[in-house]
């Protein structure tokens, strides 16, 4: 005999789906305020670096900061992948009150977390050992122009390195579904080194500013794993996880968003250096300024993608293809639109500023516009990248390096003939009239293939 279902049913299910709706709202307002705090602070650190350092400072500020940046190739994609990793690894699991894990793969799990806390210390130890070095050498040929650089780099180099040993526990965290402690503890850490900063440069610090971020990145997360999470460093450290499959879970998509990763430092944080290098500090500082402007809008509108990653690879791994389409869909849309709309006012700002002092800090309009035009491409590459990687798959990673194994020579050339207008000119041509078409294309014809392969 059918009838309707219990009440008490009714009600339990209710419960859960409006506990489900607060979840997922909470996530995004925690995500959202992350990435528009580091927006604004963005705003408010480029004015306070216009208005504390000298257009030569400017540039060895900007340059520091991408040439530190190269923490995210020792990362090899790691921390991406550990999302989407953990979140299929966590299926059927649950944390306990102390945060170890319950269930009957939990063992799994356990080798997961212990064999990529290791992989992050020998990263560590990698990156501080060829950067600082690397770093006096490159910057030691310019010394003559910023004194009083050489603490201020070995610093950076010890905090930044410092921090990846505790970057895989946050990505085990969020792809576990915590986002709502993972993104306000991001948040509180992205205010504190934003404040440090900002006193630095106004006590005149200088380049003493760049640490402040990495040290605040180190410091805040580190005391409350230590203080709130304790048992998730132990049972790390305590786990050998010599029977995780790392070659077949983990690697196949680590190398290749480890050459993405790679990729997209050659299109955007190296050309930084190269134009120090090459055109001097000051069109160096020009391009460094005007890439964190531009960085700083896709950041905000990944946002929305950012909160889904854990849910849609869950949706993939259980083969359910209307949620991870529902999931994806709505969310890229309204990341695009964020983005578009967040290019138009920066382009409207850009004409109302156009007769102030501050406007010479960053490229001229064209040029300006023409990176936007690469940011917004990059954007859209990247949330159909985010969606395929939901499969634990990278199919446009050949794409990507082709066209930046091709093109990295190109933009250098230009760099040195044609100065940032010729580098810029290249990043957008190859972004907008290569990489994004052709990315469109695969996203389509692989979502047809693999599910009617699963």
């Amino acid at each position: 005999m059918t009838g309707r279902p219990a009440p008490e049913r009714v009600q339990s299910s209710t419960k859960a789906r409006a506990l489900a709706i607060r979840a997922t709202s909470r996530d995004l307002l925690l995500v959202l305020s992350q990435r528009l705090w580091q927006a604004g602070a963005g705003l408010v650190t480029t004015v306070l670096a216009v208005h504390f350092l000298s257009a030569e400072l400017q540039g060895w500020y900007y340059s520091f900061l991408s040439v530190a940046a190269l923490y995210t190739l020792f990362d090899l994609g790691l921390s991406t992948v550990l999302v989407q990793v953990a979140a299929h690894a966590f299926a059927g699991l649950q944390w306990n009150a102390d945060f170890s894990v319950e269930g009957e793969a939990a063992t799994h799990f356990r080798a997961l977390v212990g064999r990529a806390s290791r992989w992050y210390l020998v990263s560590a130890i990698a990156f501080a050992a060829l950067l600082l070095p690397g770093g006096l050498l490159f910057f030691g040929s310019k010394a003559g122009a910023a004194p009083h650089w050489l603490a201020q780099w070995i610093v950076l180099c010890g905090v930044t390195a410092a921090g990846l040993v505790f970057m895989p526990f946050l990505s085990v965290l969020e792809g576990t579904g915590r986002i709502t402690e993972v993104y306000a503890l991001r948040l509180v850490t992205a205010i504190c080194g934003s404040l440090a900063a900002w006193g630095m440069l106004s006590a005149g610090g200088t380049l003493w500013a760049t640490a402040m971020v990495p040290t605040a990145t180190l410091v805040i997360p580190a005391g409350w794993l230590i203080f709130y999470r304790r048992k998730l460093i132990v049972t790390a450290w305590h786990t050998v996880g010599r029977n995780f499959a790392w070659r077949q879970e983990v690697w196949p998509l680590q190398w290749r968003l480890a050459i993405n990763w790679l990729c997209g430092y050659l299109l955007t944080q190296v050309n930084t250096p190269v134009l120090f290098h090459t055109q001097g500090a000051v069109v160096a500082g020009q391009f460094g300024l005007s890439l964190t402007i531009v960085n700083t809008i896709g950041l905000v509108a990944q946002s929305w993608l950012t909160r889904r990653v854990p849910a849609m690879a869950r949706a993939a791994a259980l083969h359910d293809w209307p949620t991870l389409d529902r999931l994806f869909g709505r969310d890229f849309a309204i990341s695009s639109v964020v983005a578009v709309a967040g290019a138009a006012a920066i382009l409207a700002a850009y004409g109302l500023l156009a007769h102030t002092a501050y406007i010479h800090r960053v490229l001229p309009f064209w040029e300006f516009a023409a990176l936007l035009g690469f940011m917004l491409a990059n954007l859209l590459i990247g949330g159909l990248s985010t969606h395929l990687r939901s499969y634990r798959k990278e199919p446009l990673m050949p794409l990507i390096a082709a066209t930046t194994l091709v093109s990295t020579p190109v933009v250098i050339w230009a760099a040195v003939r044609y100065s940032s207008a010729g580098l810029v000119a290249v990043l957008a041509v190859v972004n907008i009239c290569v990489n994004l078409p052709i990315a469109a294309v695969i996203w389509r014809h692989c979502n047809r293939i693999w599910r009617r392969e699963a």
